[in-house]
């Protein structure tokens, strides 16, 4: 394909630039020819990068059968004055993209970021004919599409599209704004390159960087004092909203304690923040702590993440809601420990699996810099630790790149497009769950027994419809159903046993769940501060004492239940019980939410049933026959880890396990 970019792109800085010029690169590794129709020659300090040669030269290319071209406006000059005075960059930005049209023929328009860039896009369309895809981002949805004075432009434009990419929030209001729903699709994740965003490769040399800046005339882009070699980093955009000034009185506070460490910041703000920013370390005495850098290309930032003690995201009541940034996950695969603030971590997908201290530092809340000082001197004070959550924090975030199919899906929409072929069906309204209905709608094999055994018997207890049709059953209905059939079999009819057993588990899983309930109620059960190690990060896991999540309860059966699990039907049921033993954890409710109950083999609930908290990890891993010694199997450390990971231990200091090994002597005394 021929496919028309217009967007960000580098010198413009931050993550839609950064997104446009990776997918640009990616589609032209898949054979495309992008061309790339962009004002980011226009941008100016300090939100323009700092690029050297060798950087330009990065901006295009060709790559195999693909390439990358990039047609740039030309910066504002007396033939383009008009008064008001501003930069026409709608107007060059489509003329631009319509000459490349005559010159060469594209099949498709795609433009990301509404203004001015999806109206260019727009107007590029209507000249040439061809079909546009247009995506929004975060603060041009969450912000300008609000704003009066361009809302209703924006709905013209998105519903002039043949494509509209969008997801969540977003889609519901497009749909709401009159663009058809056949044409509203999700984009898909954004992966960034992992042979670049890796543990391994070049750190950033502050010195050399100082030179390369003296040289290029771009001396004057850096501001403080800080020389020093051990230093937290901190990147994107300062404000309020994004921790910068709750850091700095963090950082006051480590370097009245002594600390020797400084602050590094590849991020600027507007004029007024920026201001701010450094009069505040003025106030505080740390230009000495503090250099702020230019922005420099996106495939720079590896190494200046790599060069950091720590990283800091410290996003707090940022006011796009549905804004979701990258910053955090480029952090983790470049294995440096993630200092975030709880709101980043959250809107990582899977942040349940990064505990704070096991895989981030999470800060419960960015403004208490009391908190906040105590994680980041924790830090200081113990590297190796925070090197150790860093290693485990790339593990986490490159299993969930695994399955990202950038730029493939993105690749997928701009070829239905060219061919102005349809690719869903109509979006269905997004579900809410409602916490005043009752959980126990989620009887599965329930159903189908009751549809079974309405089929085979005239007399079917009360609530039970012989056309087998779904309704909410409740528990009393499973057990007056579970009555009824264990009544039938014992009546002669032997074969409906397996009806029995389907509906006995969902009892027992209900009932547990119930129990887990209750045991959540008023606890403290947030998953991404269940490490209560009385540190913010750990080293090794070995020492610490696991304890069971006190909101699961673990049921062990007799025979082998995934294949009631697995059914789909009555008839898939199984008709013989084997001898092997099986378990299902299961979970409370949180909120809305209650997460599926877990089939684990019997030797995980067994293991899961010695943490009470009485032994540290090395003891149970080491577990031989009922009795405590040896040193345990790496294999068996993974596994305890995992169980952590996975939400179904928490870790606490092992000086509670001798009062808690006490007591269990005495009792059994």
């Amino acid at each position: 394909m021929r496919i028309c970019i217009i967007g960000k792109f580098p010198p413009i800085q931050g993550g839609v630039s950064m997104r446009t010029y990776w997918t640009a690169h990616g589609l032209a590794a898949r054979g495309h020819e992008v061309a790339v129709v962009t004002n980011a020659k226009e941008a100016q300090p300090p939100f323009r990068m700092h690029m050297r040669d060798e950087d330009w030269q990065r901006c295009e290319g060709s790559l195999g059968k693909g390439s990358v071209t990039v047609h740039w406006t030309d910066p504002v000059d007396r033939a383009q004055t008009y008064l008001p005075m501003a930069s026409p960059f709608v107007s060059k930005l489509a003329t631009l993209a319509a000459r490349a049209h005559t010159a060469r023929r594209f099949d498709v328009i795609y433009s990301h970021y509404m203004e001015p860039y999806g109206v260019a896009g727009y107007l590029a369309s209507q000249i040439t004919g061809l079909p546009h895809v247009a995506r929004m981002a975060g603060s041009d949805a969450g912000r300008l599409w609000q704003h009066p004075q361009l809302e209703l432009l924006y709905d013209h434009v998105l519903r002039s599209a043949q494509v509209v990419i969008a997801a969540g929030i977003v889609a519901q209001r497009a749909m709401e704004r009159g663009i058809d729903a056949c044409r509203v699709v999700p984009g898909g994740s954004f992966a960034p390159p992992q042979h670049l965003f890796t543990s391994e490769g070049p750190r950033l040399e502050l010195d050399r960087l100082r030179s390369e800046l003296r040289d290029s005339g771009d001396e004057h882009q850096l501001w403080g004092d800080f020389a020093g070699s051990s230093y937290f980093g901190v990147f994107g955009k300062l404000g309020d909203n994004k921790g910068s000034f709750a850091l700095l009185s963090a950082l006051h506070r480590l370097k009245r304690a002594g600390a020797q460490v400084g602050l590094v910041a590849l991020a600027h703000g507007r004029a007024q923040v920026e201001q701010r920013f450094r009069a505040r370390a003025e106030e505080l005495g740390l230009v000495d702590r503090v250099l702020q850098l230019p922005f420099l290309a996106h495939w720079r930032v590896p190494e200046f993440l790599r060069s950091c003690l720590a990283v800091c995201c410290l996003e707090q009541d940022f006011s796009i809601g549905i804004n979701s940034p990258i910053i955090p996950l480029e952090v983790l695969l470049c294995g440096a420990c993630l200092v975030g603030s709880a709101e980043v971590i959250r809107k990582l997908p899977e942040w349940e699996r990064l505990p704070s201290g096991w895989g981030c530092v999470a800060i419960s809340n960015v403004n208490d810099v009391e908190e906040l000082s105590g994680k980041l001197a924790a830090i200081t004070h113990d590297p190796v630790s925070a090197a150790a959550v860093g290693a485990r924090g790339r593990r986490f975030a490159q299993d969930l790149l695994q399955e990202i199919d950038f730029p493939h899906r993105l690749e997928r929409i701009l070829e239905a497009a060219a061919k102005r072929r349809p690719l869903v069906r109509k979006l269905s309204p997004p579900i809410v769950s409602d916490p005043a209905k009752s959980d126990h709608d989620c009887f599965r094999l329930t159903q189908m027994a009751a549809a079974a055994f309405a089929r085979r018997n005239s007399k079917s207890p009360r609530g039970i419809e012989k056309s087998g049709r779904k309704k909410l059953i409740r528990l009393v209905d499973a057990q007056r159903l579970l009555a009824a059939i264990e009544s039938a079999i014992a009546a002669g009819k032997p074969r409906l046993k397996p009806l029995a057993l389907a509906v006995s588990i969902e009892i027992a899983i209900a009932v547990a769940a119930r129990e887990c309930d209750a045991a959540m109620s008023g606890a403290d059960n947030d998953p991404l501060f269940r490490l209560h190690a009385g540190q913010c990060t750990i080293g090794d896991i070995a020492s610490l004492v696991p304890v069971r999540e006190p909101h699961l309860r673990i049921l062990e059966f007799d025979y082998d239940v995934s294949g009631y699990r697995r059914a789909r039907t009555a008839a898939d049921f199984p008709r013989a019980q084997t001898t092997a033993k099986s378990a299902v954890v299961v979970f409370g409710r949180s909120g809305n939410w209650r997460r599926e109950p877990l089939l684990v083999d019997i030797s995980t609930a067994r293991l899961l049933n010695l943490c009470d908290g009485s032994r540290t990890v090395a003891e149970i891993a080491s577990h031989r026959d009922g009795s405590f010694g040896g040193s345990p199997a790496p294999r068996e450390l993974e596994w305890m880890e995992n169980l952590f990971v996975s939400g179904l231990l928490r870790l606490q200091p092992a000086a509670t396990a001798g009062n808690a090994r006490a007591k269990r002597q005495i009792n059994a005394g």
